[in-house]
């Protein structure tokens, strides 16, 4: 009798294994994970040096991982699983009792990368006559670094920021908006479950920055705020699949007087395409919600405004530069972003620095010690 259950038991399983196997196989597959917000793995090309060097059934490991069928029911049962288990940290994030935080250590920051993109924005520097800023936004991994889990390892952003303004002292102009932000942590200033600063974080930062760079900042007081969103899980919640964490507000800047802004240009490296407004409501409609800031990151944005001031303002960014571009634009009557992740060669082809008032370098502490581009602002 016994031996007839565990036949039984057996038959189910591999019933039931097999049937997910050709559940798997046979549903429609889907390109892009709406949860994680990344793209999904394709059916890898069978060739005979894919088979040699195992990259093949290493692609097909991954494509049957990423199309497994229930796969995001899968992935949150093992986060949950993964917590009660009393881990803290899932996917390189790190789960607090009020929000996720990306996990940053020294092991992830790359001194190559990192001494290279500091050469580049020096090089850049004395390449040009145009004064150059530069602002390295902490994340929120250093200004709540007292709420991550006991013995959590954790860079030293303030150091670093400081590594960097010493190396650059004399060249460049450094922004510090470190301060600014700890001294309003208890605000909304950083997404609960994304990677990004808040609009208001932002504005904190542009409040000192506009400073450095010669201008008053326009008080909060001049902006009606739009709730644009109240259901935005962002990367980091992508990244861990936790639940625990309520979802974040969207919140746009509308300036009181008359928008600034008449003008949006895009450069893809292939094409340009002309907008009428810096914010892309469509966006909200989807997982991608913070690219309601300016939409989808690319080459070159050109935005121009009603600005009567002549004055030129190129921001060489990452996505972190996004939320503070509405406060910007009430300053310059034309402000050209470059981010250099998406430039096709020569950065030349796109810009002349020469030709601008001034410029903005605005990186996150994370993505400027990690990204293998920056360093192209070396060219000559």
């Amino acid at each position: 009798m016994k031996k007839v259950q565990q036949m039984i038991s057996a038959v189910i399983f591999l019933a039931v294994l097999f049937g997910l196997m050709f559940s798997s196989l046979l549903l429609p597959k889907k390109s892009v994970s709406e949860t994680e917000n990344r793209t999904l793995a394709e059916v890898p090309q069978l060739t005979a040096a894919g088979v040699k060097d195992k990259s093949y059934m290493d692609g097909v490991e991954t494509y049957a991982a990423d199309h497994f069928v229930l796969r995001d029911q899968w992935v949150a049962v093992k986060s949950a699983a993964e917590l009660a288990a009393g881990k803290k940290e899932i996917g390189g994030v790190y789960i607090t009792d009020e929000r996720l935080i990306g996990k940053l250590t020294e092991d992830d920051v790359d001194e190559v990368r990192l001494k290279q993109s500091i050469d580049g924005v020096r090089a850049f520097a004395q390449n040009t006559e145009t004064p150059v800023a530069m602002l390295l936004a902490p994340t929120a991994a250093e200004v709540y670094s007292d709420t991550l889990p006991a013995y959590a390892p954790n860079l030293d952003q303030q150091q670093l920021i400081s590594r960097v303004a010493d190396d650059l002292r004399g060249d460049v102009t450094m922004i510090n908006v470190y301060n600014s932000l700890y001294a309003m942590r208890n605000e909304y200033i950083y997404y609960r479950t994304d990677h990004h600063w808040t609009s208001y974080g932002a504005f904190l930062a542009y409040q000192t920055a506009i400073k450095k760079l010669g201008f008053s900042p326009v008080s909060y007081e001049m902006y009606n705020i739009e709730h644009a969103a109240d259901d935005f899980r962002g990367t980091l919640y992508s990244k861990s699949l936790y639940r625990g964490i309520e979802p974040d507000m969207i919140d746009l800047y509308h300036y009181n007087g008359t928008d600034p802004v008449t003008s949006v240009t895009i450069n893809d490296g292939l094409n340009e395409t002309e907008y009428p407004s810096i914010y892309f409501w469509d966006f909200l409609n989807t997982s991608e919600k913070y690219s309601v800031f300016l939409g989808r990151n690319a080459a070159m944005v050109t935005v121009r405004t009603n600005v009567k001031n002549d004055k030129k303002l190129l921001l060489i960014k990452d996505s972190y530069a996004n939320s503070m571009l509405p406060f910007l634009t009430e300053h310059y009557s034309e402000i050209v972003l470059l981010d250099m992740r998406y430039v096709r060669g020569d950065y030349h082809a796109y810009v002349d620095p020469d030709q601008f008032s001034q410029v903005l370098v605005l990186y996150n502490v994370s993505n400027f010690a990690t990204d293998g581009n920056i360093k192209l602002l070396a060219a000559q």
